[in-house]
């Protein structure tokens, strides 16, 4: 009787162990199928540079794709310019996307901490090759003195061209109408964002968009993620994109991402690299 109680205890002991060691398996094999961690990223729209759509422009697939190298996924919400730098600074969100300078301003820039370049904004000037088959060379603004330059009213890029005395400058309030006057040749060239400005060639005149060829950039202007200091006091999540960056510049990821913007690798405007990617 005793063998037999002490056979039965052991079969008991032997299938509790096999019980508990199914429980373990289950628990480390969930926890590593958990889902990523998931944070909100605020942008404003600018396409293609970022557009609130399934693909989120060129520098919002680059900050998915950054964060999402370090499991983090991203939940990408636009707002108009001033809101959103206003919900960052605030700490209603954990970052934005957007150039440095528009949280330059002194009550805005102690509340954030701004992260590492995704890439730069290439600002130059896009013109007709049937026009000038050999392309348009300065070395600096005041030789673009003989054209006619369109752009956006009231823009940054018009306002940076305004500080140059003596350009011929063509203000519309719309892309779209000065893409117009560059197909019609009302204007020589259009100062705008190179992607930007192709998009709409594209868009608008899609069989002759390929005559359409940018000069070298006249400015570059960064794109860069901020962090809100209330949100992430110890840049727990700013040291995770910068990991996430590097991760996707040395995969690969970063320079398809880019070409699919632009078109091909071969098409990408060096410029809009950040330094160590040209």
């Amino acid at each position: 009787m005793k063998e037999l109680r002490s056979s039965n205890a052991s079969r008991k002991k032997s299938w509790l162990s096999i019980f508990w060691g199914f429980v373990l398996v289950f628990v480390f094999t969930t926890k590593g199928m958990a889902a990523n961690e998931k944070i909100v990223v605020l942008a404003f729209e600018y396409p293609p540079i970022y557009q609130n759509d399934k693909d989120k422009g060129l520098s919002g697939d680059l900050v998915v794709a950054a964060f999402k190298a370090v499991n983090i996924d991203v939940d990408m919400q636009f707002f108009p310019v001033a809101r959103m730098v206003r919900l960052v600074s605030n700490g209603e969100a954990v970052c934005g996307i957007g150039g440095a300078i528009l949280f330059a301003a002194p009550e805005i820039a102690t509340s954030v901490t701004v992260s590492s370049k995704i890439q730069f904004v290439s600002q130059t000037f896009l013109y007709d090759t049937r026009k000038y088959p050999n392309g348009i060379l300065y070395e600096n603004l005041a030789n673009m003195a003989e054209y006619n330059i369109g752009g956006l009213f009231g823009s940054g890029i018009m306002k940076f061209l305004e500080e140059t005395q003596g350009l011929k400058l063509f203000p519309n309030t719309v892309h779209e109408s000065s893409a117009k006057q560059l197909q019609m040749g009302r204007i020589d060239v259009w100062a705008i964002v190179d992607l930007t400005g192709i998009m709409y060639m594209k868009k608008l005149f899609p069989g002759e968009a390929d005559y359409y060829k940018f000069t070298k950039s006249f400015n570059l202007g960064d794109v860069s993620v901020v962090f809100s200091k209330k949100m992430d006091p110890d840049n727990i999540y700013n040291t995770k994109f910068q990991e996430g960056l590097a991760t996707i510049k040395k995969s690969g990821i970063y320079m398809q991402i880019m070409a699919k913007y632009y078109g091909s690798e071969a098409a990408i405007n060096r410029d809009a690299l950040t330094e160590d990617m040209r």
